[in-house]
């Protein structure tokens, strides 16, 4: 069994033909337990014989009948590239610190970017978390609101709103300071928009820290408490109430530097999952403590512990990803476009 990839190359070292994919990603999706994706039939035999594709079974229920392999019904259904190159895109995506463009990818994997392109998005499309696996956040949570978009191009004589005003997407970003985060597009930052998404994501015993925003009024008293602090007269952290939102706005960082330095530009049609993809990474780490040892000019010796946040492995990160990938399907339009059938 396959538990640690360090490079693209390692894929091919490690799966060395097409048949180790296979065996990979049926692990991955299926387990122990193999299903049919048209019934979810636990009885299933494997199809042999000499013009038969290998890694092909058929579901033995009188009801179903019907012939899968391991990509049936999931993004990579009816795909003609080997499964190495699928496996390698996930590694790009996954090990990316700020992701990863379709030009960069196509480059590395020896794909067109058109290619490159639906590779990536099919991949995103495994890291939407629509199912609730991923729960309630608890604890300390920090909400707040980010306007994503670059500076509108200068036109004489055209004055941008800037803030609320502006007529960029909006995405509403949570964040617990136990690592988790959830984010998504929303029309307006209105209360009656906000709370219904709000309360379904964080748990109601949590204590809820947002900024002055009047919508976040009423929803905050939903939750076992609520604290607010004011950026625009210039306070950021409340000492008394351990209040602030530094940590969505990391968060919102994050997404600010996927769209500076890798994608440029962020429509509203595909944002929702990039979201997702950024979301994710973030999910998915794990604290370590360093212990760092200074000595003074006096020759006293002082240490100081620090936590650093680390992605989780990334072979760990494609199990989860790939367990949930039956029903998720992803085709081509005849535009070149992207559909969910």
């Amino acid at each position: 069994m396959i538990t640690e990839l360090k490079s693209v190359r390692d894929v091919w070292k490690k799966m060395p033909t097409e048949r180790h994919a296979r065996l990979f990603l049926e692990n991955a999706i299926w387990g122990d337990d193999r299903f049919c994706p048209h019934c979810g039939s636990l009885s299933s035999r494997p199809l042999r014989g000499v013009s038969v594709r290998p890694g092909l079974y058929q579901c033995i229920e009188k009801e179903c009948r019907s012939q899968f392999t391991v990509t049936t019904k999931t993004p990579l259904h009816a795909t003609k590239l080997h499964l190495r190159t699928w496996i390698a895109a996930m590694f790009l995506v996954l090990t990316s610190s700020k992701g990863i463009s379709s030009v960069v990818m196509s480059r590395i994997l020896g794909v067109n970017q058109k290619t490159a392109w639906k590779l990536g998005h099919a991949i995103r499309e495994l890291m939407d978390d629509r199912q609730g696996i991923a729960g309630r956040l608890s604890g300390v949570v920090e909400v707040d609101e980010a306007f994503v978009g670059g500076k509108p191009k200068f036109r004489h004589g055209v004055k941008n709103k800037r803030g609320r005003g502006t007529g960029k997407p909006i995405v509403l970003v949570a964040a617990a300071r136990n690592g988790q985060a959830r984010a998504v597009l929303i029309p307006n930052a209105q209360g009656r928009t906000m709370k219904p998404i709000i309360e379904g994501w964080i748990d109601p015993a949590s204590a809820l820290i947002t900024d002055k925003n009047p919508s976040y009024g009423k929803i905050g008293a939903a939750f076992a408490s609520h604290h607010t602090i004011q950026h625009n007269k210039r306070q950021y952290a409340n000492t008394k109430t351990g209040a602030h939102i530094n940590t969505v706005e990391a968060v919102n960082a994050v997404v600010q530097r996927a769209l500076i330095g890798v994608y440029h530009r962020l429509g509203r049609k595909h944002l929702q999952r990039y979201l997702d993809e950024i979301i994710w990474r973030w999910n998915h780490r794990t604290p370590e403590n360093k212990v760092r040892k200074r000595k003074s000019s006096s020759g006293l010796s002082t240490s100081k512990t620090t936590t650093v946040w680390r992605p989780i492995p990334v072979v760990d990160q494609m199990r989860g990803l790939l367990c949930g990938a039956v029903g998720r399907q992803m085709r081509r339009t005849p535009s070149w476009g992207l559909r969910w059938p």
